[in-house]
């Protein structure tokens, strides 16, 4: 049994201690922290010390790209979804060495983190449900009820600029976990942590937030969100995400939304709460797309969405301010519209919020809006007959213009985001006009051509934004059969995609090159289950690519580091 002393000196250890989590600026292309990479949704690596085209055709130093590892976490087999998108840190610093991340969250709302290098877990957290309607699990797919969004670490608005490749070991800018004793292990390991329930072989912590207000409620409108540290507390190192940034309320943290609507900013380190769990969303909803963000002025702001009018909520972007003192939230309701996509809501590289929704009766179906950022407050809207936008909105700096590509209807649509009222700038068809493609991936080659990925029913396709004399066209690219692909993502040219797969057919990984469509290689029959997607994704980074199999089991390939 722990001792109440030790057990509170090591609380009160651990939280000055936490307090000094630094996350400096990475030298590769940025971390995956959150849906999509970043928060333009791009789902593009600029560059990675390890994958390469030449790295994957003839390897190097770092020998072949293969399958590393698998582990298996619980599963609910009634539940329709399992794990969610990776979401990664490279470089926690520990007594016992560094310490690169991956954060996954179960269908049954436990959250994860596994040490990448060695495939095994370091802690666990599981959110305790507190809101007053029954939590919904196994329900339909539109509404499976339990945690749906990927987690999310500070994310900067705008990515930075970012060099070419061959950084030597390619680790980020290091964090520093300075939690425990030397020579004794960081509070990630079982032994330091037994009294708060973290470890790998302890039960998991729990998050219980206090009783408060429902987003959208009176109460809820006059500021009374509950929990949260007090405005400007600093409860953790600078945001991640690619770009650095400033200190956010909550910390460098990974963040999870439960079920019941709390947004939980979880220790990086071992698991333990950096902030009062706060009420940010109605419980039972499909939160998607879940983002912190962080700006040069000092602020955070949550984003997240919720879709499909579950909870018996319409559709709807929240926003929580983090720095204010009552974790303020404010929403754009879109009036009976459904808002598209598997990841909601993307950001540009001013903050502006952008979404999509579907085809139908209400005033904004059929739609691409802009919202104000922070406030949500309506910018602008374009309204397209018969879209039938399916995709989240990709926003991709190309020519001087932020450009939009959102898909629907078995078409691309681009849109220039300073003239989007007028209407798309071009349109290309593609696929089947009946598969609903939830995300879009993007990148620049070395002449700066826009490429846009695009899952269909049964291939990645590629297309080329192009301008010619004063006009924006889109050309067909290349096209790679695959079976109900997941969103490609696109690491230093190469594109990964990943079949859905089926009980008999189980999933496959597949590396291409990004400009031929050329095969590198593939995982063969390495995954031994189906890949769902819509609540769950491929992510990557560092020399690795990420699968969650729908067994909740999660692999890892790439190429292997001196250990």
């Amino acid at each position: 049994m722990t001792n109440p002393l030790t057990r509170s000196l090591a609380v009160a250890t651990a939280g000055v201690l936490g307090a000094a989590i630094l996350h400096a600026q990475g030298r590769g292309g940025g971390e995956w922290t959150t849906s999509g990479f970043d928060a333009q949704r791009t789902g593009w690596i600029r560059s990675d010390p390890r994958i390469s085209l030449e790295a994957m055709q003839k390897p190097g130093a770092f020998g072949p790209f293969k399958f590393l590892w698998k582990l298996k976490l619980e599963h609910d087999p009634n539940a329709p979804t399992a794990l969610t998108e990776p979401i990664l840190l490279d470089r926690l610093i520990g007594f016992r060495g560094f310490k690169s991340i991956a954060f996954v969250g179960t269908a049954s709302e436990t959250v994860h983190a596994i040490d990448v290098d060695f495939g095994v877990p370091l802690w666990k957290y599981h959110i305790n449900y507190t809101a007053s309607p029954p939590p919904i699990l196994g329900g339909p797919a539109a509404c499976p009820g339990g945690l749906t969004a990927a987690m999310s670490r500070p994310t900067a608005i705008s990515p930075r600029a970012i060099g070419a490749g061959g950084f030597g070991d390619g680790r980020a800018g290091r964090s520093g976990g300075g939690v425990g004793e030397p020579a004794k292990g960081a509070t990630t390991l079982a032994t330091a942590g037994r009294g708060r329930g973290i470890g790998p072989d302890a039960p998991a912590a729990s998050g219980t937030p206090g009783a408060g207000s429902v987003p959208g409620s009176a109460a809820a409108a006059a500021g009374a969100v509950p929990g949260g540290l007090p405005g400007g507390a600093r409860a953790g190192g600078p945001g991640g995400g690619g770009g650095g940034g400033p200190f956010v309320p909550g910390g460098d943290a990974a963040y999870v939304v439960g079920s019941d609507g709390y947004l939980h900013a979880l220790n990086v380190s071992n698991g333990w709460d950096n902030m009062t769990p706060a009420l940010f969303l109605p419980a039972n909803t499909r939160a998607t797309g879940l983002i912190i963000t962080t700006g040069t002025d000092g602020g955070a702001i949550a984003y997240a969405a919720t879709t499909h009018g579950c909870g018996s909520q319409p559709d709807a972007v929240w926003a929580m301010d983090l720095a204010s003192p009552q974790k303020t939230v404010v929403a754009f309701k879109a009036g009976g519209a459904t808002i598209a996509g598997t990841a909601g809501l993307t950001l540009g590289r001013d903050g502006t919020v952008y979404v999509a929704t579907t085809d139908g009766s209400a005033p904004l179906s059929n739609s691409v809006i802009a919202l104000e950022p922070k406030t949500l407050k309506p910018k602008a809207s374009v309204t397209v007959a018969k879209a039938d936008f399916s995709s989240s909105p990709l926003v991709v700096q190309w020519q001087d213009r932020e450009t939009i590509a959102v898909a629907g209807g078995g078409k691309v649509f681009v849109f220039d985001a300073a003239l989007l009222r007028g209407g798309p700038i071009a349109t290309v068809s593609f696929g089947s006009a009946n598969y609903e493609t939830g995300a879009l991936a993007s990148w620049l080659d070395a002449r700066s051509t826009l490429w846009i990925a695009v899952p269909s029913a049964r291939a990645i396709e590629t297309f080329k934004v192009v301008e010619q004399e004063g006009k924006v066209t889109v050309q067909p690219g290349w096209a790679r059969a695959i079976a109900a692909p997941l969103k490609p993502l696109v690491i230093n040219g190469v594109l990964f995609a990943a079949s859905s797969g089926t009980r008999t057919a189980p999933a496959v990984l597949y590396a291409i090159d990004a400009m031929s469509g050329k095969d590198l290689w593939n995982s063969g029959r390495t995954i031994t289950s189906s890949v769902r997607g819509g609540l769950s994704g491929l992510s990557g980074g560092q020399g690795n690519v990420y699968v969650p199999g729908s067994d909740s089991t999660l692999y890892a390939f790439g190429f292997e580091i001196e250990k």
